[in-house]
Order: C-alpha cells, then sequence, then structure tokens
C-alpha cells in the first residue's frame, strides 16, 4: 500500500477535514482580493495613502497565512484545494465601509477556522485543530488593528488628520511584523 493511498480525503480519518480546509483557503483568498480593493478605494478615492498602507500590508499577510495553513495540511499528505474566489464590487463610498468590509472578511476566516478546528479535533488531528487555534489568534490581532482604525476614523474630524495619525500607526507595525 502506497502513502498516497491513506492520505487523502476518501480515507474516512480525512473525509471530514476537505471542506473546512477549502473553505478557509478560500476565506483566506477572499480577505486578500477584498482588502487589496479596499486598499485602493482608500488610496485613490478618498486619498487616504497611510491608511492604505494599512490594509494593503493585511492584504499580503492572507496568502503566506494560506501558505502556512497548507503546510499544516501537508504534513499529513494532504492536497490543498484553491476554491473559486468572489469579486468585490460593492463601491466604498466611505472609510468606515471600508473598515466593516474588513471586519467581515476577518469573521469569515475566523468561522472558516473555526469549523476547521471542530473537524480536526481529536487525537489523531489535535496538531491541525491547534495549528488553526494559532491562526485564529492571528485574526484576532488583525480584529484589533481594524477596530482600532475604525474607533479613530469615528472620532476623526477629517480625511487628513486621520492618514496622518494612520501614517504614525503605520510605523507601529501591524499585521505580522
Amino acid at each position: 500500500m502506497k502513502a498516497r493511498d491513506i492520505y487523502n480525503y476518501d480515507n474516512a480519518v480525512f473525509a471530514p477535514v476537505r471542506d473546512p480546509a477549502r473553505d478557509v483557503v478560500a476565506a483566506y483568498q477572499t480577505a486578500a482580493r477584498f482588502a487589496d480593493t479596499v486598499q485602493e478605494s482608500l488610496r485613490i478615492e478618498h486619498g487616504m495613502v497611510f491608511t492604505a498602507d494599512i490594509i494593503h500590508k493585511l492584504a499580503h499577510e492572507m496568502p503566506k497565512r494560506f501558505d502556512q495553513f497548507g503546510d499544516m495540511l501537508h504534513e499529513r499528505h494532504l492536497m490543498v484545494e484553491y476554491p473559486a474566489t468572489p469579486e468585490l464590487v460593492e463601491r466604498i463610498e466611505a472609510p468606515e465601509k471600508a473598515f466593516e468590509i474588513i471586519i467581515g472578511v476577518l469573521d469569515e476566516i475566523q468561522e472558516a477556522l473555526e469549523r476547521f478546528r471542530k473537524a480536526t479535533d481529536n487525537a489523531m488531528l489535535r496538531p491541525m485543530s491547534l495549528f488553526a487555534e494559532e491562526l485564529m489568534l492571528k485574526n484576532s490581532r488583525d480584529y484589533t488593528l481594524i477596530l482600532e482604525l475604525w474607533t479613530m476614523w469615528d472620532d476623526s474630524t477629517s480625511k487628513t488628520s486621520f492618514d496622518s495619525w494612520a501614517k504614525k500607526m503605520g510605523k507601529r507595525g501591524g499585521a505580522d511584523d
């Protein structure tokens, strides 16, 4: 018998992992795509260059994370599947909508990771479950970053003063610095 005959999604042990794993990859891919679209709007339509840079940096973390997730699947000789992702076609009329969209994709990541964690919450697959929890912690830090931005935006008097503050915040790091 060959390894690939055992370590695949046809095996009853790994079959419950396939759809949740696809959901995690899709959530990260969607987050990357949506965050890049949001940063374009903030940069070009709203003139908020430094805020856009923070969101752009976050967008570029998402492929790193689904690659890490894929590496974890590879530990059990499981293939990573890359489902199609939607396009963000909604116009971002105001910065608060940008923050709302980013929080929405972070919610999707959290929910996908939780489904995966539950599917792997057994003795044989526990390392996968724990890895999902590590990614949840990173996602939680992203919430903090975006909610800080959103809260400051809520209290801001102008785009330029807010973006100046975002410039300082961007220098302190964020995402996975």
